[in-house]
């Protein structure tokens, strides 16, 4: 009796639920987005322009086609490339410190922006990037200037690891009408699926300040790898951008960064609006996200080999398991699985049994690129 009156209080559950259509008004979005710092005796300035978009939409909405120069006080300017879509480009540019420069945009749809004129900001070149074991890596940055100029820091990383996978594999199958029918040895024509590497960028603002300080000293966290990671399985590497800011875009960067990484309580700081110096002259009520900034960026790389951590301790989840070379036996067990090496072969030279294991724990490339980086050594 009770078990039916749980089914009947279940269903009347089920019978009054109704989708949830949450109150909060759709926001106004497609306003231009501008990222990036003009790189001055240094590589290429990379600007990107885009479109913000409502919260339930992932996509990037890059501006197109629009017009960019570089504008300084003396009247001359620079255009920008779009060297692909909402990229804008130009090469290493020297630019003479004692002017001012500004920023002006035209969109296709004529939509026009600039700017206000800021000096180009000195940026010391990073002093080291150390790293300590504490259960697992710790990273720190480390920078000074000596004049007291800087203060206000930016940092921006690009983690690249080689990593291999469990096992090395000296088999490859033959395929009959999609069919894994057999194994044969590998040859050098085959693609190298046991050594690879990953990336990974830095996805939140890092922000350092010495504005407090007697001394424009800078010695702060970067980030944290975790004990027994993949990342520092074989060989690791990080490389750090520095950028300098003047305080008012500084300011501009910690508003957006309690804006995005706030965790959401009642506690935490409200959004606050970002108001950069970029204005539309088109349209003056129209907001506009993005701080116009010049600076030289400074880059220091490090390499962290496997050999240096003692006992990391990563080891992959995988188990090898023998398959008889016959295609029954290797489309019923095999399926999901690649051949690694002989287990057993014929005094003729033939292969009665190989070893096998799970995609990912032979084929590198499932997790990461097969092509070396040109900075790799």
């Amino acid at each position: 009796m009770n078990k039916l009156i749980l089914f009947v209080l279940v269903l009347l559950g089920a019978g009054c639920k109704e989708k949830f259509i949450s109150p909060a008004p759709q926001v106004v979005t497609g306003f231009l987005v501008i990222e990036g710092v003009v790189n001055n005796d240094g590589g290429s300035t990379n600007l990107r322009l885009s479109r913000t978009t409502n919260l339930e939409d992932n996509s990037n909405v890059d501006e197109k086609g629009a017009t960019v120069t570089l504008e300084n006080s003396n009247n001359s300017s620079l255009q920008l490339f779009e060297s692909s879509d909402g990229h804008y480009t130009t090469g290493s540019l020297q630019l003479d410190t004692t002017l001012k420069y500004r920023l002006a945009i035209k969109t296709s749809n004529n939509e026009e922006y600039v700017s206000d004129f800021v000096t180009v900001k000195n940026n010391p070149p990073i002093d080291s990037i150390n790293w300590i074991r504490d259960n697992g890596l710790k990273l720190f940055i480390n920078t000074h200037d000596p004049q007291n100029n800087t203060r206000y820091y930016q940092w921006e990383y690009e983690e690249t690891w080689e990593f291999h996978s469990a096992y090395s594999s000296t088999l490859k199958y033959i395929t009959v009408n999609n069919l894994n029918t057999a194994v044969t040895p590998r040859d050098a024509s085959d693609p190298a699926i046991y050594t690879c590497w990953q990336f990974n960028p830095s996805s939140s603002l890092i922000l350092g300040s010495s504005a407090k300080l007697s001394q424009d000293v800078i010695h702060l966290p970067l980030l944290d790898i975790p004990a027994k990671s993949w990342k520092a399985s074989v060989l690791y590497s990080v490389n750090v951008k520095q950028y300098s800011w003047s305080k008012e875009g500084y300011d501009f960067l910690e508003r957006m960064k309690k804006n995005t990484e706030s965790v959401g309580t009642v506690f935490d700081a409200q959004p606050s609006e970002l108001n950069g110096n970029i204005r539309c002259i088109s349209n003056p009520n129209q907001p506009v996200i993005g701080f116009f900034n010049i600076c030289t960026i400074r880059e220091k790389r490090i390499f962290i080999s496997n050999n240096q951590l003692l006992l990391w301790g990563y080891y992959p989840n995988c188990q090898e398991e023998i398959i008889e070379n016959f295609p029954d036996s290797i489309i019923k067990k095999a399926t999901g699985k690649l051949p690694t090496n002989i287990e057993k072969s014929s005094p003729f030279g033939g292969i009665i049994t190989f070893l096998a294991s799970t995609d990912d724990c032979v084929d590198c490339r499932i997790r990461g690129v097969n092509i070396k980086p040109p900075y790799w050594p």
